[in-house]
């Protein structure tokens, strides 16, 4: 059986430009906190357009807010995590 929030998360590093596009992933009550290597490879009509997306945020030139809401962020930012190569258990290059 597939995972919701591991489709989910996929869906949403592609749409980011790809897990080597993502610097930094952290979560707050309500949203994802992405830091970008380069928001110019972000699809934000895709991210808008994401079922799993309430609202897009730009936080500054180089980091997003992803609104997903409090009952699925805890579990989508581990698997966005997880997908970027980021977490507990994750070696940093």
């Amino acid at each position: 059986m597939v995972d919701r929030y591991e489709t989910t998360a996929a869906a949403l590093v592609a749409l980011l430009g790809g897990a080597g596009n993502i610097a930094e992933v952290a979560s707050c009550v309500t949203r994802l906190r992405v830091i970008l290597a380069d928001r110019a490879r972000v699809d934000d009509g895709g991210l808008r357009a994401h079922p799993a997306v309430l609202g897009l945020i730009d936080a500054d030139v180089s980091q997003v807010h992803i609104v997903v809401g409090p009952a699925v962020v805890g579990r989508l930012a581990a698997a966005v995590m997880s997908q970027a190569g980021q977490g507990p258990g994750v070696p940093r290059a």
